[in-house]
């Protein structure tokens, strides 16, 4: 008779909600790996399992902590046929579809370029602004000038035709 080993204690057992039969009920076994991850109350409901490829299944669980709304408990597993006893291969909590992630990452170089590209962008906006202004100002300036000739070749076509009247 073969001698059974002491776990060591901080190995923490936990119970599936199924009772596994003399086959491996490979979605129990994921629960049991998912409950010993998670804290109390923190697995969720099961929502799928996803074929991974041969033998290899993934099953996601809601997480139900806070802060972590729309993440998943991931738990895959693999088992070569179904009277062969499944390995654990990965427990993780991922983001689910509707769950708020990070921006993906960008390289400080490209950061770094956006950027310099974006002040050469607006220094040029700035020399142009600035160009514009002296233009208009310009061009003011040549009416008060065209308006205070107009004025005079008036007041002296005023001058002259009262001059003749008075004659």
């Amino acid at each position: 008779m073969a001698k059974l080993k002491k776990l060591p204690k901080f190995v923490k057992l936990v119970k599936p909600e199924k009772q596994v039969k003399n086959k491996f009920d490979v979605k129990a076994f994921a629960e049991v790996a998912a409950k010993a991850a998670a804290l109390p109350k923190e697995l969720g409901p099961f929502i799928e399992s996803a074929e991974d490829g041969e033998g290899v299944t993934s099953y996601f669980w809601a997480a139900n902590q806070p802060g972590y709304v729309g993440w998943r408990w991931a738990v895959t597993v693999a088992q070569l046929d179904p009277t062969s006893e499944p390995t654990l291969c990965e427990v993780a909590l991922i983001a689910g579809e509707e769950a708020l992630a990070a921006p993906k990452w960008v390289p400080w170089s490209e950061r770094l370029a956006d950027y310099q590209a974006l002040q050469a962008e607006l220094e040029k906006q700035a020399a142009l602004d600035a160009e514009e202004a002296a233009l208009k100002e310009s061009d003011e300036d040549s009416e008060d000038e065209s308006e205070e000739e107009t004025e005079d070749e008036l007041s002296v076509a005023d001058s002259e035709v009262s001059e003749e009247t008075e004659k």
